[in-house]
């Protein structure tokens, strides 16, 4: 477990810094630069799976884990975010929501692996959130909020684009959509290596038609 842990935060050291260094950020215009930065999150994932939560508790570093998220989401994003905003820097600004999502799912998958989850448990939280993500739910969720028509034509959903190999229209965004929430709930309903091993050992429950009634030859030797 030790090695497995080392060797994918090796990994893990060496994605990052090939997103930090990947030229033309801003936008997703090709399906590498789209591998590029989805490769990090799963490395990390399996990561915080094969951390050890009893190693994790010494030194309170649940607790100094939890102020340094919200201190990097703070003090690292949020001030970013605003400059980019009275920026007038659209571009930017999405870009930045495009890491710290990530971030946030990662933040919470470390905090149940913390508390004692399982690893399978942040496997399906860490999945299904991406999934959730990658969806474009959320800019759905822009049109609707804003009380507007959903437009015809998603030229600015590159994460579909990238993968559509064209731009999305309208029916095939909620087609996209719901693939992945679809894919989302399959992750969180997927029964754990454990569950599947328990169920393959103790087979299927008896039929009860076939059982004698333990009732019935009471009441027959009570009435004999």
């Amino acid at each position: 477990m030790k090695r497995f842990f080392t060797l994918v935060l090796a990994t893990l050291v060496s994605g990052v810094l090939l997103v930090a260094l990947a030229p033309g950020g801003k936008q997703l215009d090709s399906l590498w630069l789209f591998l590029a930065y989805l490769v990090p999150f799963v490395l990390a994932a399996e990561t915080i799976a094969a951390l050890d939560p009893e190693w994790l508790r010494r030194w309170r570093l649940p607790e100094v884990v939890g102020v340094l998220t919200f201190t990097a989401v703070f003090c690292g994003f949020v001030p970013r975010m605003f400059d980019r905003v009275i920026a007038d820097d659209f571009d930017g600004f999405y870009s930045l929501v495009r890491v710290l999502a990530p971030l946030l799912i990662l933040a919470f998958a470390l905090h149940q692996r913390l508390g004692g989850s399982a690893a399978a448990t942040v496997r399906r939280i860490s999945y299904a959130s991406i999934l959730v993500m990658l969806s474009g739910l959320e800019d759905l969720s822009f049109w609707l909020w804003r009380g507007q028509p959903v437009p015809q034509r998603w030229d600015w959903a590159d994460h579909m684009t990238v993968r559509l190999g064209h731009v999305a229209s309208r029916t095939e965004a909620y087609v996209f959509i719901a693939a992945h929430l679809i894919a989302a709930l399959a992750v969180l309903c997927w029964p754990s290596r454990s569950r599947r091993g328990a169920t393959a050992a103790t087979g299927p429950g008896p039929d009860p038609a076939a059982e004698p009634s333990t009732a019935g030859h009471g009441s027959a030797h009570a009435g004999g």
